[in-house]
């Protein structure tokens, strides 16, 4: 193999070098390699992402000392470097700006960014803004799909060849149509965005020919008597499913709060006989009366950080929260199914399982679908009824609310 570290690439105006930064020693005793680019008596570096011991690097050759596979790949920089080097040497004859110069040749042209790239790019925007769970199912989604076809390929060359593939695949391996799903909205996400920034023209999107398919599932509910026998449980305070009870129960007299809203409620969210707080999946405003039944159960608490004190400080700041809640998560709905075995739940108990059983009770005593749908915040279809209610929601939901609370106990 031709050695392309140990000689400078000559140009008339800049030259690029590999080059062991000595001035810069780690705390394991190494130094970083760099791409010295020099200009006009000026140079700037470009690191290479390796380091090395003073010992281990062949100060003649440029090479490091018995590591073939590291010197295959950054002679595969070098020559990179060197051929955006001459392309912008050749545009900018005359006018060289050194800084310029680094920042082209380190810079993709939008023809050679990844599909994998601007994916990961989303992943690292949500997780910083805070996103955590968008973050992870996109971070799901390219892992899966990133081993079926190759998504290290410039953006412009995935086409609908691969959409059918990943489908084939999946639907082979008895991946679920909604799961599947999830993972193609995550995928059109990025083809939109791509299209957007102007990476791609809008001619070349995949989507264009493909649906992605949706399959109806049956929401799994409890009766009313069901629900009743699970309010009538007597548990004692130190029964090992006492805190999931109270957490099933809260959720539903909460008009079917989810579970992770309602473990990261703080004393902030209490507003006078109010809570009012902000759902996370949606951020739609929730504005819920404090009934007795609620402060009932609340007492049971000791609250901490949070209303129910469940969720850690460390649950709420760590890196990690979204596992920690997740595994938070997990324990409660284990015991839930368990508390629904012993009073012979037809369908397993989970929370969201009180979500759609206060939605299929409110129906059954006779509430319109349109109040159902703005209890649980969801849009609701007849304009008439929501301009009524945007008037005069919180008083009729209240009672609404109460009606069923005093349904099931």
């Amino acid at each position: 193999m031709k050695n392309v570290c140990n000689v400078a690439k000559p140009m008339v105006m800049a030259t690029i070098n590999l080059i062991l930064d000595t001035r810069r020693v780690r705390m394991d005793g190494t130094y970083p390699l760099v791409f010295r680019v020099r200009h006009d008596k000026k140079f700037k570096d470009i690191a290479s992402g390796y380091t090395v011991q003073e010992n281990r690097f062949n100060m003649k050759t440029n090479r490091i000392i018995k590591e073939p596979v590291k010197n295959e790949h950054l002679d595969a920089l070098l020559n990179h470097y060197y051929t955006r080097m001459k392309a912008y040497t050749v545009e900018h004859v005359g006018n060289i700006e050194l800084e310029d110069l680094k920042n082209y040749m380190i810079n993709k042209l939008p023809d050679e960014i990844t599909l994998t790239e601007l994916w990961q790019e989303e992943i690292d925007k949500l997780t910083a803004v805070g996103r955590l769970g968008n973050a992870r199912a996109h971070s799901i989604a390219l892992s899966v799909i990133s081993k079926i076809v190759n998504t290290d390929i410039a953006i412009s060359k995935f086409t609908f060849k691969e959409l059918i593939e990943i489908e084939t695949t999946l639907l082979k391996r008895n991946v679920k149509t909604n799961s599947i799903g999830v993972y193609m909205r995550s995928l059109r996400t990025i083809t939109n965005k791509a299209i957007n920034l102007d990476y791609v023209p809008l001619s070349w999107y995949p989507f264009r020919k493909y649906k992605i398919k949706k399959q109806k599932t049956t929401p799994r509910v409890m009766t009313l008597e069901e629900v009743k026998s699970f309010f009538a449980l007597d548990l004692d305070k130190q029964h090992i499913h006492y805190q999931a009870w109270n957490v099933g129960r809260l959720s539903f007299l909460m008009r079917g709060m989810n579970l992770k809203d309602l473990l990261t409620l703080t004393p902030a969210n209490v507003v006078s006989d109010r809570i009012i707080y902000k759902r996370c999946k949606t951020s739609k405003m929730y504005s819920i009366k404090l009934t007795d039944e609620i402060k009932k159960v609340f007492d049971t608490f000791t609250s901490n950080i949070t209303l129910l004190g469940l969720h850690s400080e460390n649950d709420l700041t760590s890196p990690k929260r979204v596992q920690l809640q997740n595994q938070r998560h997990r324990v409660i709905n284990n015991h839930l199914k368990k508390l629904g075995e012993s009073i012979g739940v037809s369908e397993p108990i989970t929370s969201y399982v009180f979500r759609y059983s206060y939605a299929n009770i409110a129906k059954q005593l006779g509430f319109n679908k349109d109040l159902i749908a703005e209890a649980l915040g969801h849009d609701y279809g007849n304009h008439i009824t929501g301009i009524y209610l945007e008037m005069f929601d919180l008083q009729i939901l209240d009672d609404m609310n109460q009606q069923i609370i005093n349904a099931v106990l």
